[in-house]
């Protein structure tokens, strides 16, 4: 009787742990271990850490904890996803939650998210080697954060899509998030090619780090979209929700 009340829960869309997104990560975690390896000798022993102290200097950080925090916080990443969906399914079980969406988009969540947070954190772990190192870069350092920063955003706004509630499940909420879904992406993907956009052009780069203020702001105008206009969507399935 467990066994298949376990199985039902995860039919219906329990918290799946992201395997393959962790083992993607995981894999990430060690290159950015190899360009460390790799760019060792060539960087200083204390790195300056973009804060300044009491004194009016700037503050430095030790050379192992400058290249350890990527790869460090890639396994940290991948630590608490697997295990909080362990805990999130087994809490689900126990407390006979309902489950609205769909196990198998969930997943695919997981694995993407996981797989882009690494991907992006190893990404920002090269430009900053390669920058304190005295490598050539094609770009300053500031822009190549700045389209770092715009393709994970961008990254993000497609994962959006990918939730979906689970098949045969119609409710006002559900209904509601397959119309928001498109205009919370929409959001945050403009979001993301502004601040590519302006850490190209403008030359100071907290101009594009500004941007960021504008992402939650996005996000919540999304999920209010489908409230204006036509709202026959709360009582009907009926329209478009792919």
């Amino acid at each position: 009787m467990a066994a298949n009340s376990s199985e039902t829960v995860v039919g219906r869309g329990a918290v799946p742990v992201p395997w393959i997104g962790a083992v993607l990560a995981s894999l990430m975690a060690l290159v950015a271990v190899g360009v460390t390896v790799t760019l060792w000798p060539e960087i200083p022993e204390v790195v300056p850490s973009g804060k300044v102290g009491l004194d009016g200097e700037p503050t430095m950080t030790p050379r192992w904890l400058f290249t350890s925090a990527a790869p460090g916080t890639i396994l940290l990443l991948v630590t608490a996803l697997t295990v909080g969906a362990r805990l999130g399914a087994g809490f689900q079980r126990a407390l006979r939650l309902p489950v609205f969406w769909s196990g198998r988009s969930l997943g695919r969540l997981l694995d993407l998210h996981l797989a882009v947070l690494a991907a992006f954190l190893l990404a920002v772990h090269v430009v900053l080697l390669h920058s304190e190192s005295g490598r050539e870069l094609p770009l300053s350092t500031d822009q190549l954060m700045a389209l770092l920063l715009a393709v994970f955003l961008v990254a993000l706004s497609l994962l959006v899509l990918v939730v979906r509630a689970r098949e045969g499940h119609d409710t006002p909420a559900v209904r509601w998030w397959n119309r928001a879904r498109w205009s919370v992406g929409g959001g945050v993907a403009a979001v993301g090619v502004l601040t590519g956009a302006v850490g190209l052009l403008l030359p100071e780069p907290r101009w594009a780090a500004l941007t960021g203020v504008l992402l939650m702001p996005v996000i919540l105008l999304g999920c209010a979209v489908p409230f204006l206009g036509n709202q026959s969507w709360r009582n009907s399935s009926d329209g478009p929700s792919a």
